[in-house]
């Protein structure tokens, strides 16, 4: 890593929501996280919010944010856990080692639905999934959702960057796996929320999932941008489009005072953006959820 990109790193890092009354404290774990991963190759045991917990090496990209803020996505993470309901079905498309899944069953109660189609990932996720002795509310499927069914390459040697194989990825480890239709993986069952982070294969993600998006059950999405859907042939505006015609707008969550704020376009300051809809049952949620233990504090 560069000095400029290790820079950014840190500035990242102490000016996290979560760290900006310990920056002194953040930049301590940061260099007990990279003596850590560097030189003992260890796994870390992190608590996210409440009681929930998972297993993180540096084979997982966010493993730096995660060791050193917690809930790295902090108004993503919130705002779900803010909205969740134990009633609630909840889809982590792209779910690595299963945070996401973790946080909405584990905290919120909610039954998570977790696609993770890279074995080793997946066996990290199964991992995370018992850690919190939560496997009756989570359906961990290692399967790719896409466009139509039938089956992918994956590259599998890249931790949280994994993705779908193009032609560039010829001289990489590869791994075959299923993929499915998010409307067919899913029997027809609603979602309350779902979160996509396919390293840039949400556009084809969509064209398989007319039907969950089109079911007013579902008030929203968290959607990683950061152009990496150009390897496929398409950016970030084409997957904003079709999220627009769906009826979601962009929005910024602010966790603490519990107010949303419209974007003109998709967050060009963080890589997610929320999509939502429904904003009446969404404020009536978030007014009424419960307060949740993040480190020290209670949000």
């Amino acid at each position: 890593m560069s000095i400029a990109a290790r820079l950014e790193t840190l500035r990242e890092i102490t000016n996290h929501p979560l760290n900006r009354h310990r920056r002194l404290g953040a930049l301590v774990d940061y260099f007990r996280w990279n003596l850590g991963h560097r030189l003992l190759k260890t796994e870390y045991l992190l608590r996210l919010a409440g009681e929930a917990t998972i297993v993180v090496s540096d084979r997982q990209n966010f493993g730096t944010l995660a060791y050193t803020c917690g809930l790295w996505d902090f108004g993503e993470m919130m705002f779900m856990l803010h909205f969740l309901r134990p009633s609630d079905r909840f889809a982590d498309i792209g779910s690595n080692v299963g945070a996401y899944a973790v946080l909405a069953s584990a905290v919120a109660g909610a039954h998570s639905v977790a696609f993770e189609p890279v074995p080793i990932t997946y066996g990290e996720l199964a991992r995370n999934i018992r850690l919190n002795n939560i496997e009756h509310l989570v359906d961990a499927r290692r399967v790719c959702v896409g466009g139509s069914n039938g089956s992918v390459r994956m590259t599998s040697t890249q931790g949280g960057l994994n993705h779908v194989a193009t032609d560039r990825d010829k001289d990489v480890a590869l791994v075959e796996t299923e993929v499915m239709r998010l409307d067919d993986a899913l029997g027809g069952e609603p979602c309350a929320f779902i979160k996509m982070d396919a390293e840039g294969y949400e556009a084809e993600i969509l064209t398989g999932a007319r039907a969950t998006l089109e079911n007013p059950a579902l008030a929203g999405l968290i959607v990683e941008l950061n152009d990496s859907g150009l390897r496929y042939g398409h950016g970030n505006d084409a997957v904003h489009a079709a999220l627009t015609d769906f009826g979601f707008a962009p929005y910024e969550y602010n966790p603490r005072a519990r107010t949303l704020r419209r974007l003109p376009t998709f967050n060009t300051g963080s890589l997610n953006t929320l999509y939502l809809r429904d904003m009446v049952r969404i404020a009536e949620r978030l007014a009424s959820g419960p307060r949740i233990a993040v480190r020290d504090e209670t949000i």
